[in-house]
């Protein structure tokens, strides 16, 4: 199994997993150009796309995988955001899972051979969801990104791949020193919606990376964050290899390193 990563900010978000013969996407907020690009335009293995909420560089360019027949996976409220916004044609590609009351955990559902949980996270959208992901080549896949804080803790895990926007300090600077047109009003509402440095590594801490191969830091702020120092600080906190998601990064993301 190989992990793509065709984009990862602010501007836009789109990741695939791609194994023998199936590749499930996760966020469609990037042009889909990029992403038939990287899987060598093998639109029939495509099992699904999973989303984690509404807003634009997450789920902007739904319409374009629908084009494809591409089913979008999301939670109930994130469904009723983007269907809003799209013709009665397009919006046939939406599905959604299940919520008991009060839930954290979604309902598990299966896209092909990768078994999908859904979990609740914290921002400022409709109704927000993180992945935990398996599958036989893989084992288990945390995707969290824009959440400031996971109430879960995850188990088996094989890798991570965890938003890591902005350091709390830079952030607080540049909001009252005016820096990149921040404003306090703005940088409050990055610290109640996007994960920190100093939370993405109390997270990544609280849960048991004992057989871990790797991290990846997706969803960088490019004004608020510094990419050399973000992946110094996780890699030293936890003892991993870390990587930056960028645009064009391939990783082998099989169970076992080797």
């Amino acid at each position: 199994m190989r992990l793509h990563v065709i984009s990862s900010s602010s501007e836009g978000n789109a990741y695939a997993l791609e194994g023998n013969g199936e590749t499930l996407l996760i966020e469609a907020g990037a042009p889909f150009e990029g992403t038939l690009k990287a899987i060598g335009y093998q639109v029939k293995n495509i099992v699904g796309c999973l989303v984690t909420h509404e807003h634009g560089d997450h789920a902007g360019r739904v319409k374009e995988l629908a084009d494809y027949c591409v089913d979008v996976w999301a939670s109930p409220g994130t469904v009723e955001k983007i269907a809003g916004k799209l013709k009665p044609g397009a919006a046939r590609c939406l599905r959604t899972f299940r919520r008991e009351s009060g839930a954290e955990v979604y309902e598990t559902f299966t896209l092909g051979g990768f078994e999908v949980t859904p979990f609740a996270t914290q921002h400022d959208s409709a109704e927000p969801v993180g992945y935990y992901i398996t599958h036989p080549e893989t084992g288990g896949i945390l995707f969290a990104t824009d959440t400031y804080y996971l109430r879960p803790t995850f188990a088996d895990l094989r890798h991570v791949l965890i938003e890591c926007n902005h350091d709390s300090e830079k952030l607080q600077a540049n909001a009252y020193g005016r820096i990149h047109g921040m404003t306090p009003e703005l940088a409050e509402r990055i610290r109640e919606s996007h994960l920190s440095l100093q939370t993405c590594i109390s997270t990544l801490k609280a849960n048991d990376l004992a057989q871990v191969n790797e991290i990846v830091l997706i969803h960088l702020s490019k004004n608020n964050g510094d990419p050399a120092a973000f992946k110094k600080a996780v890699a030293t906190a936890t003892g991993l290899p870390t990587y930056i998601g960028r645009p064009g990064l391939t990783l082998d993301f099989n169970i076992n390193p080797f």
